[in-house]
């Protein structure tokens, strides 16, 4: 097909331009940028592309160096991108498709330029139709456009930065890209259709983009000043962790022997050297080489050369931190795991499950592996979450991390830059989250489902234990703990929040093994990971695989719901080569066919963990799509969402917008979302419970209180002691309780928001 691409000049072609696309209905639209972070001072839009029909193009200079040559003419590029914008992007009947949507409209509405109607991402609608990758542009064109073989060609630029390209060239190129994304989503929309994802594309899928670009856009508040606290303390503590590592025995011993082999093989070389030179010609480099000899064997070393044979073992090296582990001279541990080259590996698991093996916990063996993965511990904190939220942070205290919503093969989301799914937890450093605070006036609140994969896999199954034990408010872990030991769950749960019953740390390991034993159910872990999993080396419990295995034989025995299911969905996997989830999503896996026996039992692990995990993944996103939708239309206050990690939709609002009703609102949209118009299912016989956690900063995970005026956290003088004190009173009342406990002061609240909401209108 002849392409016709044009570079838009002046106001008479962008007008055509807009008439093109409104009598089209169509307007593919793809920013081409200097490559700075969007939320950064230096981002700069390069240039815009619009396709409006297959085979036809044009693209706008923006911010280039050329740009410079039509403002004679009138030319102002900003006017120009904020009149097509009202035209065209908020035009309602002009359909708009993307490639990675998200980042378009971001650009957009850093110039109030909202999208408006139907949206479509190209790279979604892939991702939904086949979850494997790559996913990017160019090479679903190579695999559904192959005719189109200039398009590699015309992105063969130099190294110049995009704002410093020649237009001509970057313009083409830009069409190209647009012009291929249109093409692509009308076919991709016609297969969506065809094998019934088009819904879940529509009403999942793409709500769920918009919804991200607004959490990106919010961002994470960070404490600067906090910050550069834990900059200045965090390096002391990791230099006193090397230090100790270092003055271990064996550590010494090693080192001295070490960097003794290392002189030895130097001085062999200057010595043979000196052998290949010849004394008539080179006296003075014979002499120069027997100095060094000399001052080496005398304890001097001057040259950075010489210094590196004496430093101390670098705990980070890929060379020496094998040796001082693996070699006899060192450790000399089982090498129960090689990296990619071959090579013993030192990564944090086989660290950890190195440490398993060691029975003693004061052995030489056992004290290095604890402060090695303490020392990786320390490291990792500093660098990815204070010098690395530091850097990230400069032009505006926020963190703008981008969430991906096909980055996963099970639907949950993914995050990065930071990646927020991975935040420690305030146990493991409360500090980290402390640093993520509530801007000026607002608070955190964060609404949290609890054990969501547990109850879709307890809908999917029918389990009558599982099931009986959430309808019923029970804590099902330690419900099934109790089954398993014939206890009956009351005296379970008396000895289990009883810190100073005798066998409160019995109950404490039992609830925890029955949890691990669960969850290695979900995801699919074999034997030995459930081990390591149920094992804890400093308390001196491990487990053997074979222990673990028994452990998993009674759980099936006890749940015999779930082994059908499990059953059930390997028939369907094997007949059909992919899984469905109650979402339409629909995971391929050939690997079902393999006959390699590791890549079959790969599937037939994903054969619980994919409906489950997913199904409770989208249940989540979809909860908190519709609470962003009804703030939006005046239904429910006004609230910023930050950050998704997971199963928790992390909000900043102000105080009074915290109250009984709101948080009764809330839980009743998240725990069981009106699937069935959208998706055609809806869950009964289990619902999809919330926690509510208030705090100042995302560490401050304070449990609600029914009735109290949270504009007092706000306040210097708020004491968590004594709001804690004030919890006990009401901690007993479910959430459910509230309409019946309440009705009065809710009515008054949900009176008090429709009048001033109003009023803001």
């Amino acid at each position: 097909m002849e392409t016709k691409y044009k570079i838009i000049t002046n106001k008479q072609e962008l007008k055509k331009l807009i008439q093109c696309c409104k009598q089209t209905g169509y307007a593919s639209v793809d920013f081409e940028t200097n490559a700075e972070p969007i939320y950064n001072k230096s981002f700069k839009p390069t240039i815009l592309s619009v396709t409006f029909q297959p085979g036809f193009g044009c693209s706008i200079p923006l911010d280039h160096f050329e740009t410079k040559k039509y403002t004679s003419s009138g030319w102002n590029w900003k006017k120009m991108l904020r009149k097509l914008g009202e035209e065209v992007i908020e035009n309602p009947n002009v359909v708009k498709v993307a490639w990675n949507y998200k980042f378009d409209d971001q650009i957009f509405q850093k110039y109030n330029i909202y999208y408006r109607g139907v949206c479509l991402d190209g790279m979604l609608a892939k991702y939904l139709l086949n979850e494997e990758k790559p996913n990017d542009l160019k090479s679903m064109v190579r695999r559904y456009l192959p005719e189109y073989g200039d398009y590699e060609k015309q992105d063969k630029f130099d190294k110049i930065p995009w704002d410093k390209k020649e237009l001509e060239p970057l313009c083409h190129y830009g069409c190209q890209d647009t012009d291929y994304t249109l093409r692509l989503m009308l076919f991709f929309e016609k297969k969506l259709i065809d094998l019934g994802l088009y819904n879940t594309y529509r009403n999942l899928i793409m709500t769920a983009s918009r919804v991200l670009t607004s959490v990106e856009k919010n961002g994470l508040y960070v404490d600067r000043a906090f910050n550069q606290e834990l900059l200045d303390s965090y390096l002391p503590k990791i230099e006193a962790a090397k230090e100790a590592i270092y003055n271990l025995p064996k550590v010494k011993k090693f080192t001295k022997l070490y960097n003794q082999s290392k002189i030895e093989k130097y001085i062999a070389k200057l010595e043979e050297e000196i052998e290949n030179l010849d004394p008539r010609v080179d006296k003075r480099k014979i002499q120069s080489r027997e100095q060094k000899i000399a001052n080496i064997r005398a304890g001097v070393f001057t040259t950075k050369k010489e210094l590196e044979l004496i430093r101390p073992v670098s705990l980070g090296s890929s060379v020496d931190l094998p040796q001082l582990m693996y070699s006899e001279e060192g450790f000399n541990f089982e090498v129960i795991k090689k990296n990619d080259s071959g090579k013993p590996s030192t990564d944090e698991e086989t660290l950890t499950n190195l440490r398993l093996t060691v029975k003693k916990p004061d052995s030489p063996k056992a004290v290095f592996l604890d402060s090695l993965l303490e020392l990786r511990g320390l490291e990792k904190m500093y660098k990815t979450y204070i010098e690395g939220w530091h850097e990230k942070t400069q032009d505006d205290d926020r963190l703008h991390g981008r969430f991906l919503i096909h980055g996963t093969t099970s639907g949950r989301l993914s995050s990065a830059e930071p990646n927020a799914q991975q935040i420690p937890k305030t146990s493991v450093d409360p500090n980290i989250k402390k640093q993520l605070v509530a801007p000026k006036g607002t608070l955190y609140i964060a609404s949290d489902f609890s054990q969501a994969e547990l109850r879709i896999m307890a809908h999917l199954s029918g389990d009558e234990t599982y099931l009986n034990a959430f309808n019923s408010g029970q804590d099902p872990h330690l419900a099934i703990a109790a089954t398993k030991y014939h206890v009956p769950y009351e005296e379970a749960l008396k000895i289990y929040e009883d810190e100073n019953h005798p066998d409160h740390k019995i109950w404490k390991v039992r609830r925890k093994q029955a949890k691990q034993i669960a969850f290695g159910l979900i995801y699919g872990i074999g034997a030995k990971l459930l081990a390591v999993k149920l094992s804890d080396p400093k308390s001196g419990i491990i487990v053997t695989p074979e222990e673990a295995q028994k452990e998993m034989d009674i759980f099936f025995g006890q749940h015999p719901k779930l082994k059908t299911f499990l059953k059930k969905q390997e028939k369907f996997l094997r007949k059909n080569g992919y899984l469905v989830s109650l979402f339409g999503r629909k995971r391929r896996l050939p690997q079902i066919y393999s006959s390699d026996r590791g890549e079959e039992a790969y599937a037939l692990r994903l054969a619980l963990n994919f409906p489950c995990q997913s199904a409770a993944s989208d249940m989540c996103l979809f909860g908190s799509i519709l609470i962003y939708y009804l703030m939006r239309q005046g239904k429910l206050p006004s609230t910023k969402s930050v950050c998704l990690v997971h199963d928790a939709n992390y909000q900043i609002t102000k105080p009074e917008n915290i109250n009984i009703w709101s948080i009764y609102e809330m839980w009743q949209i998240y725990r069981n979302p009106l699937t069935k118009p959208y998706f055609g299912f809806q869950i009964d016989d289990v619902t999809m419970d919330m926690d509510f956690v208030i705090g100042r900063s995302m560490a401050e995970e304070l449990p609600f209180i029914p009735g109290y005026d949270y504009r007092k956290m706000l306040e210097p003088d708020f004491s968590v002691e004594e709001y804690m004190e004030e919890h006990k009173k009401y901690k007993h009342i479910p959430i459910a309780d509230y309409k019946k406990r309440f009705n009065k002061q809710m009515k008054q609240y949900e009176k008090d928001f429709k009048r001033s909401h109003s009023m803001e209108s």
